[in-house]
């Protein structure tokens, strides 16, 4: 535990501060001023929202081309092995026998569209709760995966591991407001429907929902582990990664230096590094410190936990995404260069982020817990 508490310090220590050495130290006062406002609104800036568009890199079709390609490239060994192979909704042999679907699961559904109905109408008799409806629709999102996971293994991971899963809420709420704090330098994405909270309200329902962001990847990962594909050897003998090569360890640390100082001096450029650098980090502290990591498998070409929590984090980021299409309390985009061919609100080349997100959601998680992410119970 000790440990874990250095390792956490380590790390927020890191993730916070680099960037704002960087800005204070870089004379940026206009960034420490947004930086420091709170809750985060695009008026702290002085900048009206409506004519955020006008600060931004416009669309750039060599640079669209250029980012959607290297992502299909990335993708593209992975989608066909696991195409290849077939059987993409077969059980896997420890997912047999089905179970029933669990009472919670039931509650879970009813929550999740009772949830959107509200979420996507503005009754007026709910007026009051209308900005809140986020949390309606993940705990019921949370409760009807976990029971899936029931449904096809006879487990999840709410019921098998109660308390660490428990701990993954608040968790998963610091870990979220680490993005927002980065994202005040780039600010690529911001809030509508807010406008009323009080820093005191925007901070509690904003850490309720950030609290649900763990809890519905995880359950979501574990879910795709029952299907064949995750069990079978189809994600094996790809391309290998040793993290704890010592070259890979520098790497590592010099995409995390790029990321968090170049998100203070050019934006527009380093932002995709937004959703690696926090990974990098991590893994690189870890490797130092002697941990296990959730990459440890990749040494011997196995990708079957770093793909199931990267697609874990795509599903959830497209019910993300829709959810948030017609509620009240909404983020929406700004990224330079690529806002084009949009799917709700997030540019069609946007959806990529969640890949790497996905695997820090799979060490964060890891990190509670190695079971949280299906790599078994470790000290």
């Amino acid at each position: 535990m000790r440990g874990k508490v250095i390792h956490y310090l380590v790390l927020a220590a890191v993730l916070l501060g680099v960037p704002l050495a960087c800005a204070w130290f870089g004379g940026r006062d206009d960034l420490l001023a947004g930086v420091r406002a709170f809750p985060p609104r695009t008026e702290d800036w002085g900048l009206d929202p409506a004519k955020l568009w006008n600060m931004r890199r416009p669309f750039s079709w060599p640079v669209f081309a250029a980012m959607a390609a290297g992502v299909l490239a990335a993708i593209a060994p992975f989608a066909w092995r696991v195409l290849r192979g077939g059987k993409l909704l077969a059980s896997s042999p420890s997912a047999r026998p089905r179970y029933a679907f669990p009472r919670f699961g039931w509650a879970g559904l009813a929550l999740g569209a009772g949830g959107w109905v509200l979420a996507w109408n503005r009754f007026p008799c709910f007026a009051w709760g209308q900005p809140h409806t986020y949390l309606l629709v993940w705990a019921g999102y949370i409760l009807a995966m976990n029971a899936l996971c029931v449904k096809r293994s006879g487990q999840c991971l709410m019921t098998a591991h109660p308390v660490p899963y428990a701990l993954l809420f608040p968790v998963s709420a610091a870990f979220w407001w680490f993005f927002e704090y980065l994202n005040r330098y780039v600010w690529n994405w911001y809030y509508r429907g807010v406008d009323g909270m009080g820093a005191a309200e925007y901070t509690f329902f904003a850490t309720c929902s950030f609290a649900t962001v763990l809890p519905a990847v995880t359950a979501t990962a574990a879910w795709l582990g029952t299907f064949r594909p995750f069990a079978d050897s189809r994600l094996c003998g790809l391309a290998r990664f040793d993290v704890r090569r010592p070259s890979n360890v520098a790497g590592l640390t010099l995409t995390a230096a790029a990321g968090l100082t170049g998100i203070v001096f050019c934006p527009d450029i380093t932002f995709p590094l937004l959703w690696i650098s926090p990974l990098s980090v991590f893994l690189a502290v870890q490797v130092m410190m002697g941990d296990p990591t959730v990459l440890e498998d990749l040494k011997h070409g196995d990708w079957r936990l770093a793909v199931r929590f990267a697609l874990a984090a795509l599903i959830c980021g497209c019910f993300w995404e829709m959810w948030n299409f017609h509620s009240l309390a909404k983020w929406v985009y700004a990224v330079p260069y690529v806002h084009a061919f949009q799917v709700f609100e997030m540019p069609a080349v946007g959806f990529a982020g969640y890949l790497p997100f996905g695997l820090e959601c799979a060490a964060v998680s890891a990190w509670v817990l190695p079971a949280l992410a299906g790599i078994g119970k470790k000290d």
